[in-house]
């Protein structure tokens, strides 16, 4: 059960009592769009209706470090409530850790990218994203353009 205390994600299971089998993992810059109410993200998303879409807890935590004030961090969270957040654990950091050392300084690899990326290749789902660059040095991960954005 989600308490006042806990992240939205972190019950159990779902409101009907099954475990959610999360289908694909978002990074921060897809839900931006869609926040924006980018026509093509909403279309994209709306697409997807019988999958279960997740956000690893780094993009629920990256989010709401762009909030302005509380009510615009409560707005957000009240947007995110729907999406299932898929934790990292233990092995989640060592890989991420591993993969930070290696390409940091060759491929400019974030730290962030790195822990997004482990909790995408536990779950072994594609994480999309439009920043491709940040996961291509990353071995086994399944990173993908969700849509093409419009130019202007």
């Amino acid at each position: 059960m989600t308490t006042a205390l806990s992240l939205p994600g972190e019950s159990d299971s779902e409101p009907n009592g099954v475990m959610a089998d999360i289908s694909l993992l978002l990074d921060t810059d897809v839900l931006i769009d869609l926040f924006r109410g980018s026509p093509q993200a909403a279309e994209w998303f709306a697409g997807h209706g019988n999958s279960v879409i997740g956000i690893p807890v780094i993009v629920w935590m990256e989010l709401l470090q762009g909030a302005r004030d509380r009510m615009e961090q409560q707005r957000i969270e009240q947007r995110l409530a729907i999406l299932p957040i898929e934790h990292i654990c233990a092995d989640d950091s060592r890989h991420a850790a591993s993969w930070f050392a290696a390409y940091r300084l060759s491929h400019g690899v974030g730290m962030l990218d790195c822990l997004i990326a482990a909790a995408a290749l536990r779950t072994a789902v594609p994480i999309y994203t439009f920043n491709l660059s940040h996961f291509a040095p990353i071995p086994g991960i399944d990173a993908r353009q969700p849509y093409a954005r419009a130019s202007g």
